[in-house]
């Protein structure tokens, strides 16, 4: 077998839950010696999950000549052999007709939460990767629910559940030492925020819940730098209580996810939602919204809430002060990260690939 992997998604990501996901399977397809060439661009570098792959120059090809802007949505350089399979990290088609190719739905936001040009363009594309797609991954049952509901004329047989998994970078330190976090809140607990804002994220409202509690700080992780008018509430909310890291690498997450008296996780949807069982195999205690692929991510160890609403995540992050029952919280929480691995990701998309070939 033979696999042509399109890395578009490290040149339109600098981090993220997509770019997380697209290295753990290179990685481990690497590892395996698989036959595989990769389709990338010269902002791929910027990636800071690429800069960790050492990819041998003689399998890359160069993508399309073309601003990216552009490029992202049209097809990638395909190779004409019915044994090779085509994998794009971000919803391309492979240019020769008639290649065999697997697609990877990651969620529906754009459907959902999004109006105008994006996301017609976006949904466009989608539906194109879908529908020549000899193959779909999606990363939840929810996400499944989701595209045979937006697309009830795909063949749900041609649609694998594969979950997404969480790196051996995240685990229990100990001891922690917590004169390697930044200078400020040592002392004092602090809840943590992890990923994107999009306005479904409910940013404000992790504002607004931790407000609420003046003994507590609030750390946000990702997204890059805070827009204007988040950083106005932030300091109209949380005086001196929340500081904000752009971009962190795995070693500073695990260390932050180690420290924190919780993860809040407020989002209104999720494709899956990958900080939740990273901060679970760290021994963080997760307290989320009980919507779309989120208690797929959290069984029975995140606390969960029907009502997304401040005053209902104040009152999870308080119940946690008893120290018992953060205890068998955290245990949980270990118990459940345990059924999530990238190697196991990896070998069921490699049995995927092989059952898309012999069809």
């Amino acid at each position: 077998m033979n696999i042509v992997f399109d890395n578009i998604i490290f040149a339109l990501q600098r981090a993220g839950g997509i770019s997380v996901y697209w290295y753990e399977l290179l990685r481990q397809t690497m590892q395996d010696n698989q036959s595989v060439h990769f389709i990338e661009r010269g902002e791929s570098k910027s990636n800071i999950f690429r800069k960790t792959l050492n990819i041998d120059p003689s399998s890359l090809m160069a993508d399309r000549p073309l601003p990216l802007s552009i490029a992202r949505y049209l097809p990638f350089k395909s190779i004409k052999d019915a044994q090779t399979i085509h994998h794009s990290s971000y919803y391309r088609i492979p240019e020769q007709r008639g290649s065999l190719s697997v697609t990877t739905v990651h969620d529906f936001t754009y459907e959902r939460f999004r109006r105008g040009p994006a996301q017609i363009i976006h949904s466009l594309q989608k539906r194109a990767a879908v529908k020549s797609a000899s193959g779909i991954i999606c990363v939840s049952e929810s996400t499944k629910r989701d595209l045979l509901e937006f697309y009830p004329e795909v063949a749900a047989e041609s649609i694998r559940v594969i979950y997404h998994g969480v790196s051996e970078h995240y685990r229990p330190l100990w001891p922690v030492d917590k004169r390697l976090l930044p200078s400020g809140f040592l002392d004092a607990p602090f809840v943590l925020f992890v990923g994107g804002r999009e306005f479904y994220k409910n940013f404000h409202l992790a504002l607004e819940s931790v407000a609420a509690l003046p003994g507590y700080w609030f750390v946000s992780v990702g997204g890059g730098e805070l827009k204007p008018s988040e950083a106005e509430l932030s300091q109209k909310l949380l005086p001196g209580r929340h500081m904000h890291f752009p971009v962190v690498d795995n070693e500073r997450l695990n260390l932050f996810y180690n420290c924190a008296y919780a993860l809040l996780y407020p989002s209104s949807y999720e494709g899956f939602g990958i900080p939740i069982i990273e901060a679970m195999a760290a021994g963080c205690p997760v307290i989320a919204a009980n919507v779309s692929a989120i208690p797929e991510a959290c069984g029975d160890a995140g606390l969960l809430v029907n009502e997304i609403r401040p005053e209902t995540f104040s009152a999870q992050i308080l119940r946690l002060e008893n120290s018992e029952f953060r205890s068998e919280t955290i245990r949980k929480g270990y118990k459940q990260a345990g059924q999530f691995s990238w190697e196991a990701c990896y070998l069921e998309t490699m049995a995927f690939y092989e059952k898309v070939l012999q069809e």
